[in-house]
C-alpha cells in the first residue's frame, strides 16, 4: 500500500501503464498489399491463436480468394465465410503439412504457429525444439515444393541476442537462420517480424491480471524489471508489411520502431492491485528458468541513444532502414555460413531426448554465431565490448562478464590477431573477472 501511495504521488497509477500501447497503430500500405493479395490464397499456421486470428481479420480486408487455417487446435465452431478452409494439423507432421500445401497451393504463407512460453520450453525441450525448429523447417520445405510466392515468419525480439542458451529464444534464433538460408538457396521470398510482449496474449500481463483478481498475492520476477510491448493489431499489420519489404537472397526482419519507454512489471502489478480494490502483498519470486539471462548493455547501439531499441542488436543496426511512414524498422541478421546452419539443423533432425535436443540446439547455435563473428565488422565488435563491459555499468548491474555466457569470450576470440584486439585489451581484466 505504501508503494501504491508512492507511485500515485508520481501519477503513475492513474491509468493503465500500457494504455498508449493498446491504442497504438501501425501503418500499412493498403494499395501495395492489395496489389499482391487480391484473388490469392493465403495460409496461416497457428491461425486460431491470438496473432493468427488478428492477422486473418486484417487479411479479410483484402479481396483474397481463400484463407487456409492450419492449426493443431480442434475447431469448435464452423466458419460461415466460404473463403475459409480449416486443417487440423501440427506443424511437426511433415507429410500432412506437405500434402496440405500441395492440395491448396497457397500464394502467401504466414507462419505464426510455435511453442511460445519460455518457462515451459525449459522443461519441455524436445517439444519446443521440434515444434519451433523442425516445424518451421517443414513449413519452409512445403513452401519451396508447392510454389509459394512469399512466406512471413513470426519471430521474437529475443532473437536479437548475440547468443543465447535459453531454449525458446534459441529455437527462434535458429529459425531466423533457417529462413536466411532458404532465402539464399530457395525460390520463395522470405521475411520475418520480431515481436515483443503482445499485450493481448502476454503471459506476464495475463498472470498479473489473474492474480490481482483471484490470488492472495501477486508474484513478480524481481524489482527493476522492465518490458516493452505492442498490441496484436500492430503485430498483424507488421506481418502484412513483411510482404512489402521482402527482398531476394535475404530474409529481412521488421519490428515496431516506436515501442515507447519500457514499463516496469512492478508498476503493472501495483496498477492491477489498485484497480482490484483488494489488499495483498507482492512477492518477488526471482527469475524462473527461461528468463534468467542477464541483459547485456552491449546489445544496443549507444552511438545513437535516441534510437535505442531492444529488438535489434548492434551488428543488425548496420543494415537498419525505415519504411516510408518511419514507424517500422527493417533490417536483416548478421552474415552466416549456410552450410553450418544446414549441418546444425540436420543434427537436430536426428536428435533424441531432452538432452540431445538441448545439446544440439545450443552447441549448434554456438557454432553458427562463432563463425558469424568472423564475418561482421570488427569495429562493431569493439564497440559492443566497450559498451557492454564498462566497469561502472557492471557494478550498477551487479554483473560480471561470465554472466553473459560464452558470447564475450567468442567476441574477444574473433578479434585476436587483428589491430582491433588492442582496442579492447584493457577490458580483459573485466572479462576474466
Amino acid at each position: 500500500m505504501e508503494l501504491i501511495s508512492l507511485y500515485d504521488l508520481q501519477g503513475r497509477l492513474d491509468e493503465d501503464p500500457f494504455g498508449p500501447t493498446r491504442l497504438r497503430k501501425l501503418s500499412l500500405p493498403d494499395e501495395k498489399v492489395s496489389a499482391l493479395m487480391d484473388d490469392s490464397t493465403c495460409l496461416v499456421t497457428g491461425g486460431l491463436g491470438c496473432v493468427g486470428t488478428a492477422l486473418i481479420s486484417e487479411i479479410l480486408k483484402f479481396d483474397v480468394k481463400r484463407i487456409i487455417i492450419l492449426d493443431k487446435k480442434r475447431l469448435d465452431t464452423k466458419f460461415t465465410d466460404p473463403r475459409f478452409t480449416y486443417i487440423e494439423c501440427d506443424v511437426r507432421e511433415s507429410e500432412k503439412v506437405r500434402q496440405a500445401f500441395l492440395q491448396y497451393r497457397p500464394d502467401f504463407v504466414f507462419h505464426t504457429a510455435a511453442q511460445r512460453d519460455p518457462g515451459y520450453a525449459e522443461s519441455h525441450i524436445s517439444e519446443t525444439v521440434t515444434t519451433n525448429v523442425l516445424g518451421t523447417l517443414n513449413i519452409v520445405k512445403a513452401c519451396e515444393e508447392s510454389g509459394v510466392k512469399q512466406c512471413v515468419f513470426s519471430s521474437t525480439g529475443k532473437s536479437s541476442r548475440y547468443f543465447t542458451e535459453e531454449i525458446y529464444a534459441g529455437t527462434k534464433k535458429l529459425c531466423e537462420y533457417i529462413l536466411e538460408t532458404y532465402a539464399k538457396r530457395g525460390r520463395v521470398l522470405y521475411s520475418m517480424v520480431r515481436f515483443t510482449h503482445i499485450l493481448d496474449n502476454s503471459l506476464m500481463n495475463q498472470q498479473l491480471m489473474n492474480e490481482a483478481e483471484n490470488n492472495d498475492y501477486i508474484s513478480v520476477h524481481c524489482p527493476g524489471k522492465f518490458v516493452t510491448a505492442q498490441n496484436v493489431t500492430e503485430a498483424a499489420c507488421l506481418m502484412l508489411n513483411g510482404l512489402i519489404y521482402s527482398e531476394k537472397n535475404q530474409s529481412n526482419f521488421l519490428l515496431v520502431r516506436n515501442l515507447e519507454w519500457p514499463v516496469e512489471s512492478l508498476e503493472m502489478a501495483l496498477y492491477y492491485i489498485k484497480r482490484s480494490g483488494r489488499r495483498m502483498p507482492i512477492i518477488f519470486m526471482g527469475n524462473p528458468i527461461g528468463y534468467t539471462e542477464k541483459f547485456f548493455r552491449g546489445q544496443m547501439d549507444w552511438s545513437n541513444p535516441q534510437e535505442l531499441n531492444l529488438l535489434i542488436n548492434v551488428y543488425e543496426q548496420r543494415y537498419r532502414r525505415y519504411n516510408h511512414e518511419n514507424d517500422i524498422i527493417i533490417s536483416h541478421t548478421s552474415p552466416i555460413d549456410v552450410k553450418i546452419v544446414e549441418n546444425v539443423v540436420a543434427k537436430i533432425e536426428h536428435a533424441t531426448g531432452e538432452d540431445g535436443n538441448k545439446t544440439n540446439l545450443i552447441e549448434g547455435l554456438k557454432e553458427i554465431v562463432k563463425d558469424s563473428f568472423t564475418k561482421v565488422d570488427k569495429q562493431d565488435t569493439v564497440n559492443i565490448l566497450n559498451w557492454g563491459l564498462q566497469q561502472k555499468f557492471l557494478e550498477i548491474e551487479k554483473a560480471k562478464p561470465s554472466d553473459y555466457g560464452p558470447v564475450i569470450p567468442m567476441m574477444f576470440e574473433s578479434l585476436e590477431g587483428s589491430d582491433y584486439y588492442r582496442r579492447v585489451e584493457n577490458l580483459l581484466v573485466y572479462q576474466k573477472a
